[in-house]
């Protein structure tokens, strides 16, 4: 597929609309958002903003799917839908990679890798919906069988952001859907094109009309979903002042929420750690997806006997990095997503000189004539900072890190819970005893030790503090999708 095939369609494709009831009906609405290219800033196509009366259909849709046909499936029906979603999934893999690339700025390479994977996170919880079952209870009545079910919760809206707008879709709608809710979908904005083509492969692979919708639109739309009455669960995933509205909104209504926020994960180096692969986890965290990632580990607090090597190797891996064009095999590191998230990044930078750290940028792409139309932003460590900084306590979301020195373990690990947040954790010791302790300690969701890589789909992620509320990922992710029913038989005489 050539990439400039796939951008002359989409921008000659006319205004997006949103799917709804298993169709694509005209827009009603005026207003469209413009989502645009991040290596370049051209503009890529128009979606429609969604009315509150299309938002109506749309939750009544998946309300009608649910009552009539979804929630009265067995297992093994959802399973075999949820099968063929998977497989037009895999079928469309070049093309989602690409939709990604564009829309957000990753490297091709890592979109790539990232859409392989889509169609197990679907088959996944398509297999793991068998073992959804209750239990029978040991009571203290001879009469009385006391057994419980697994029930699904209703419809659920599902909002997402726009760093990994279909990873993170994905991860909400499959445990969603596998535990026989249905679901009202809301890409970003920023990001809507892969949300575009998930719903073209749910009409293709047969899911019934309701099951899945997506609306479009920014956060009127968000709002319209968040209110609605006929709305049983929200999850969201996105900033923490934002996820605190959705919570309070959904107490209104006692909806039930999973959050999933904000992140200012440390990465704690002892001096016995193996540092060469402790630079690496530090160097990936910086770039992958340019630093736009909520579980990145963004305070690297290092102990002082290793401080000096460890700063030094990163700044040489940082500045090997290969920053350019996304469609190139080649890059490494892309754009961020848009001109408001480079600005902000780089107010960062006067931020932290008014507060005494030492901002060191690893590379200079300012004469770089081939990024100068993007959003492109060089990796960067404040050092000499200190952990009361605005630098080392607010999610900056780019490829800056914080460098933090300690002495001894109890100041390591004050240092990594010395935060708002408790999104993830890596900790590098050869110590064994060391390692458990710091995990028993440290107060976040996932907590990696010598090792980089926080979330997969088998394992349950989510946050502490205000890091997030419930679980993603994992069997607790479908759990999460349900409610827990008693039910108690009378088998005596009458």
């Amino acid at each position: 597929m050539s990439h400039l095939t796939l951008e002359q369609e989409l921008k000659t494709a006319g205004t997006y609309g949103h799917f709804i009831d298993g169709d694509f009906p005209i827009p009603r609405g005026e207003t469209a958002h413009v989502t645009l290219n991040p290596a370049n800033g051209t503009p890529l196509a128009h979606f429609a903003e969604a009315t509150s009366a299309e938002v109506d259909d749309a939750v009544n849709a998946a309300r009608h799917a649910f009552l009539t046909v979804w929630g009265r499936m067995t297992g093994r029906e959802r399973y075999e839908h949820m099968r063929r979603l998977a497989v037009e999934l895999e079928r469309r893999t070049e093309r989602l990679a690409w939709l990604e690339t564009l829309d957000v700025g990753k490297p091709i390479g890592v979109s790539r890798a990232t859409m392989r994977d889509l169609p197990y996170t679907v088959d996944y919880y398509a297999s793991v919906l068998h073992g959804l079952t209750g239990e029978t209870l040991q009571v203290g009545e001879h009469d009385v069988l006391n057994f419980t079910l697994r029930e699904p919760l209703g419809v659920c809206a599902l909002i997402v952001p726009w760093n990994y707008p279909l990873t993170l879709a994905l991860l909400k709608i499959a445990p969603a859907i596998a535990a026989g809710n249905t679901v009202v979908l809301k890409p970003s904005e920023v990001t809507p094109l892969s949300a575009l083509e998930l719903a073209r492969a749910v009409a293709d692979a047969g899911i019934p009309a309701g099951v899945i919708n997506v609306v479009f639109g920014g956060g009127a739309t968000g709002n319209a979903l968040i209110h609605h009455p006929g709305i049983d669960k929200i999850s969201f995933t996105g900033g923490t002042e934002t996820g605190k509205r959705i919570y309070a909104a959904a107490a209104a209504g006692l909806k039930r929420v999973t959050l999933e926020l904000g992140g200012k994960s440390p990465l704690v180096v002892f001096d016995d750690a193996d540092l060469p692969r402790a630079i690496e986890v530090a160097k990936i965290d910086s770039i992958r997806n340019s630093g736009q990632v909520c579980a990145a580990c963004t305070r690297l607090i290092v102990h002082e006997a290793v401080a000096d090597a460890f700063v030094d190797g990163l700044t040489q891996a940082l500045a090997g990095v290969r920053i350019g064009e996304p469609g190139n095999d080649e890059t490494e590191m892309g754009p961020v997503i848009n001109a408001a998230q480079l600005k902000r990044i780089s107010s960062y930078r006067e931020v932290g000189h008014e507060e005494g750290a030492h901002f060191t940028e690893c590379q200079n792409i300012d004469t770089r004539a081939d990024l100068k139309n993007g959003y492109y932003t060089a990796p960067a460590l404040f050092l000499q900072a200190s952990n009361e900084m605005r630098v080392s306590r607010e999610e900056i979301f780019g490829p800056v890190q914080t460098v933090l020195r300690f002495r001894t373990e109890e100041e390591g690990l004050r240092l990594a819970n010395d935060s708002p947040y408790g999104l993830a954790a890596c900790v590098f010791t050869r110590d064994s005893a060391r390692a458990i302790r710091t995990a028993r300690t440290i107060q976040a969701g996932t907590v990696c030790i010598n090792y980089g890589v926080k979330a997969v789909v088998e394992a349950p992620f989510g946050g502490y503090k205000q890091s997030g509320i419930g679980k993603e990922r994992g069997l607790q992710a479908m759990l999460d999708d349900t409610q827990l029913k008693s039910v108690r038989l009378y088998h005596g005489r009458t």
